[in-house]
């Protein structure tokens, strides 16, 4: 049989996992990211795949995997809109998330789908970072501490979920009213946030199955929004029946830490927005001297 000895079902009558990339001129890199997720071993899934208004060969390069996934058109949206759209189209029991120019292991999905239980409704991996940016470590978990069970209060420090490592329960995605449509461009942690604040337990699968794309530029686009985006959605949090339950010291490191780490992003290339982000940070976090040691590192241009 031409099939033997592969373990994937694809197109099942009731898929276990619906998997949903968005993808707007990736043709780059969108047909690794397929690819890899029809290669996921043990488990029954389906592939949705949603063009996000590309102008480029995307959709030929979707074209060519035929039936073995279902794509959709839409005029241009932004991911989220895409990625929402998916999981109104998913007929799997969990959504499993995967980003254009990310890819997986093929043990992904079933080691998460082993890991999870009646308790805990999104299990996320550890991720190797591969790609052009200097800086790259090659494991997240090299320089970020992961946390399971209870996350809110250190999800409101740092984001440590990575969005194409995330399988999460389709009912819990649908209850929570899906991805927000605001807070461009940090709407997973928006999520995440809203998750554990109504009690959502999470598990990890500390291997590496996840392969995160970082590129050249990645980190400093935006810097500006992207920190007003990661404030508002802190504020989101803090004001939720959950986050109304939280220390003021855990509040002000979490105020401090959006304005902290944008201004670390833009040391290397706007150093005088990185000294007043530090500052802003430090009237939230006084005690902490990484902050003034930041003012310092910028003025001699060390930063």
């Amino acid at each position: 049989m031409c099939c033997e000895g592969v373990n994937i079902v694809l197109e099942p009558v009731s898929p276990s996992v619906s998997v949903i990339i968005s993808a707007f001129n990736a043709a780059a890199y969108v047909g690794e990211a397929v690819s890899s997720a029809l290669a996921s071993r043990d488990v029954a899934l389906e592939v949705l795949v949603i063009d996000d208004g590309s102008t480029d060969g995307t959709w030929d390069v979707l074209e060519t995997f035929g039936d073995r996934i279902r794509k959709v058109r839409q005029a241009n949206a932004g991911p989220y809109k895409a990625r929402n759209l998916g999981a109104t189209m998913a007929r799997g029991e969990w959504l499993a998330f995967l980003d254009a120019d990310d890819a997986w292991l093929p043990d992904k999905l079933g080691r998460q789908l082993a890991a999870a239980d009646a308790s805990h409704d999104l299990v996320f991996t550890d991720c190797s970072n591969f790609g052009s940016f200097e800086r790259v470590k090659a494991r997240q978990s090299d320089s970020t501490r992961f946390f399971e069970g209870d996350v809110f209060e250190p999800l409101l420090l740092d984001n440590f979920i990575t969005l194409s490592s995330v399988l999460m329960r389709k009912r819990c995605f649908e209850g929570l009213g899906g991805f927000s449509e605001e807070h461009t461009g940090v709407q997973d942690w928006d999520l995440w946030l809203r998750f554990a604040a109504a009690g959502g337990l999470v598990r990890l699968v500390p291997e590496p199955l996840t392969r995160y794309r970082l590129h050249a530029g990645q980190m400093t686009n935006r810097i500006a929004a992207r920190a007003r985006e990661r404030a508002a959605v802190v504020e989101r949090a803090l004001s939720s029946p959950r986050g109304q339950l939280v220390g003021r010291a855990v509040a002000r490191q979490a105020r401090a830490n959006v304005w902290a780490i944008g201004a670390w992003i833009a040391a290397p290339t706007n150093r005088l927005t990185a000294i007043a982000w530090f500052l802003r940070a430090a009237r939230h976090w006084p005690w902490n001297m990484g902050l003034y040691k930041g003012v310092v590192k910028c003025c001699l241009n060390r930063a």
